[in-house]
């Protein structure tokens, strides 16, 4: 118990140095790797959070035999999900951050001064509710009041920043290809709210990316292509620098994404999908993601019938190759079902003859 204790205080600690490391990252007085730092930080400041609200309430951070301890993605769905500590704004807020991190590490974009204080102000907010919420403590318990991401002209209105944004990629691409780099540079952040927020939380591939520049450049409205941008808006409360600042999913919208089988009609739009970016995980990404091995995967997912929901499971072709692609949503699913309580090894010892697998425990 004592050591458990300490764990949770460890990885706390780590939470928020972190995270102050990120402020004052944001507060440096010149821009040379800033942005990448101060999102990789922020990043970095919520697992450690995660992982020690879900240590101090499950006892574990690591899946039942598992080598490592939870990933990110883990830690938002047992944190949703499991003991329910975050709402849909909130993983819908760090589903955004995960995923402007993951292009801070990978690609090459260009995020305004406006959109990474969006990012910075609404992560120091939650951060605190957070704390709060799991641990009844405050940010200001460990640092000055004082300390926080500031800006001389802090966004009020989301949509107002975006449409700012969109129309310097407009100007980007008004040059043609001579630019592009720059305009889809510009881009990615914005299309990061677009993805992040979505049920799947798809990561902002390239195609998406090269079909979003496309569409608008055939003439295509921007509320037709980000949809899901128009879904957002900011909850800010006080005077001054908003110390209190949210991302929500409930603004009033002009447009939607029609749900599957939906009819498409008035304002409702059918979203274009990319079946490979849905369809792109593989049994063995679904078992490292559930933590048991392949076979057990495969028995689970024959007795669910994974591979008979339209949404969940497709088998792709490209030239001679055959690809077996399962969704987010079969991940769901499949997290889901453990998460009940459904016995793997009852179902591997039923299923694995269907498998052809040979009568030994896997």
């Amino acid at each position: 118990m004592a050591k458990a204790k300490r764990d949770v205080s460890e990885l706390k600690r780590r939470a928020i140095n972190s995270l102050v490391l990120s402020i004052e990252l944001f507060n440096r007085p010149h821009d040379q790797g800033r942005a990448e730092s101060v999102l990789i930080l922020l990043h970095h400041a919520f697992e450690m959070l995660l992982k020690a609200i879900i240590k101090d309430k499950t006892g574990t951070v690591h899946a039942k035999g598992g080598k490592h301890s939870f990933g990110f993605d883990k830690c938002l769905e047992v944190a949703k999900n499991e003991i329910e500590m975050i709402s849909d704004n909130e993983r819908a807020t760090l589903s955004i951050l995960d995923a402007n991190r993951d292009i801070a590490i990978h690609y090459y974009q260009d995020i305004s001064e406006d959109l990474l204080y969006f990012q910075a102000q609404a992560a120091v907010t939650l951060f605190d509710n957070l704390l709060n919420r799991a641990f009844e403590e405050r940010l200001a318990d460990f640092i000055p009041e004082r300390v926080l991401p500031i800006s001389t002209r802090p966004p009020k209105d989301i949509k107002l920043l975006i449409d700012s944004e969109l129309i310097q990629v407009d100007e980007l691409l008004k040059d043609g290809k001579r630019k592009g780099i720059q305009a889809a540079a510009r881009l990615r952040p914005i299309l990061t709210l677009a993805t992040a927020v979505q049920a799947d939380a798809e990561r902002v591939t390239e195609s998406i990316l090269r079909k979003a520049i496309k569409r608008r450049r055939r003439g295509d409205d921007w509320s037709v292509i980000l949809p899901e941008v128009a879904q957002l808006k900011l909850e800010t409360q006080g005077n001054g620098i908003p110390v209190f600042f949210r991302i929500k999913k409930d603004a009033d919208i002009a447009v939607r994404i029609a749900k599957d089988d939906e009819p498409v009609t008035g304002t409702v739009i059918k979203q274009e999908v990319n079946i490979w970016d849905k369809f792109n995980l593989g049994r063995n990404d679904l078992a490292k993601k559930l933590g048991i091995t392949g076979p057990k995967t495969s028995a689970l997912i024959l007795e669910l019938g994974i591979q008979e929901g339209p949404n969940c499971f497709k088998i792709l072709r490209r030239k001679s190759s055959t690809f077996k692609g399962y969704s987010k949503a079969a991940l769901d699913k499949l997290q889901s079902a453990i998460k009940d309580g459904i016995d793997i090894d009852a179902v591997w010892n039923k299923q694995r003859h269907n498998l052809g697998a040979k009568r030994r425990n896997r």
